[in-house]
């Protein structure tokens, strides 16, 4: 399944990170971390990702900003959230977002991203642009 898939990490804290990447990789996933918003914005432009796995408060620009721009850019790109907050968290979006709270196993992410992988929102183009209908992106 994962063969080639690549997968963009927004983690700032190191040992999140290296444990991510390394479950990620071993689970065949193409891994690249950044450390904040602005780093995820600048390695999708060079490598666009199959799915984002971002902390929620991912310093500079933020978890909002940093989804609302590449939402802007590309609308049906698959993100999971990770947080140990239960406030002013973002609401799941079907095959879009999930919202995952600390502590949850690595197996549970694995799951949770070969789901969005496996079943990536059907595209729909209505004059000639990506708009959302009826559950089409």
């Amino acid at each position: 399944m994962a063969g080639g898939v690549h997968i963009l990490v927004a983690e700032d804290e190191d040992l999140v990170a290296m444990a991510l990447a390394e479950v990620l990789k071993a689970e065949g996933f193409r891994v690249t971390m950044t450390y904040n918003g602005q780093e995820v914005i600048d390695a999708d432009a060079f490598g666009p990702a199959d799915l984002l796995v971002t902390d929620m408060r991912i310093p500079v620009l933020g978890r909002k900003v940093l989804i609302e721009t590449l939402r802007e850019r590309r609308p049906s790109l698959p993100i999971i959230v990770m947080t140990g907050y239960s406030e002013h968290l973002p609401d799941d979006d079907p095959g879009r977002l999930v919202v995952l709270r600390k502590p949850f196993s690595m197996s549970t992410l694995v799951r949770h991203a070969e789901a969005f992988l496996r079943y990536p929102p059907p595209v729909c183009r209505a004059r000639g642009a990506l708009e959302r209908i009826g559950g089409c992106l």
